[in-house]
């Protein structure tokens, strides 16, 4: 087992202790799950909540966590679970008895609308081994109560908090959030 594989064990672990546990402080977060794929422990997936008193509250999204064979070195790849209308349409057609609601869209200045990459510098130059699965997610679950409207990904967004028009902020990405939440697919 190589040094990559153990680390993530013991993230796996650390990870999973935290969230059976209905007292630790990863419930105030906003990371729902975290866990490796079926495909290995290189592939991860994630589930967050929006922070709460941003526009994102009580909206969950899907990540999805492609991890380099030198990690911690390197830092992962984090990406927000972006599908089409179509599809999105074809999930808001089944109504999931239990089943959670996520958005499949993320409306924010960071985040590229239609392909999910996230403009976060912790997950790319200020990369350091000493930061986790688990931090570099509470890093983006921050980023969305706190974009960066001068490093964007989504133009659109970013010139809404420019001009200081938070109201149309705030109304938008509530809207995009009722317009592209579904429920859960069990393919992702």
């Amino acid at each position: 087992m190589s040094s990559t594989e153990k680390r993530l064990l013991k993230e796996y672990r650390s990870v999973q202790k935290e969230l059976a546990d209905k007292r630790s402080s990863i419930h105030d977060t906003g990371i729902v799950d975290l866990h490796p794929s079926q495909d290995g422990l290189f592939k991860w997936s994630a589930l967050i909540r929006g922070p709460d008193q941003s526009p994102f509250e009580d909206a969950l999204w899907r990540l999805e966590i492609d991890i380099p064979t030198n990690y911690p070195l390197d830092p992962p790849q984090i990406r927000f679970v972006v599908f089409g209308d179509e599809k999105i349409g074809q999930l808001q057609a089944k109504a999931g008895a239990g089943a959670r609601k996520v958005c499949y869209k993320m409306p924010h200045p960071n985040i590229n609308f239609k392909t999910g990459e996230i403009c976060l510098d912790i997950l790319q130059k200020k990369w350091s081994p000493a930061w986790t699965l688990q931090s570099a997610l509470v890093a983006i679950v921050v980023l969305l109560a706190d974009p960066e409207p001068l490093s964007p990904l989504n133009i659109d967004m970013a010139n809404l908090l420019k001009c200081d028009d938070t109201i149309a902020y705030r109304d938008l990405v509530r809207y995009y959030i009722a317009k592209y939440s579904a429920y859960e697919s069990n393919d992702v």
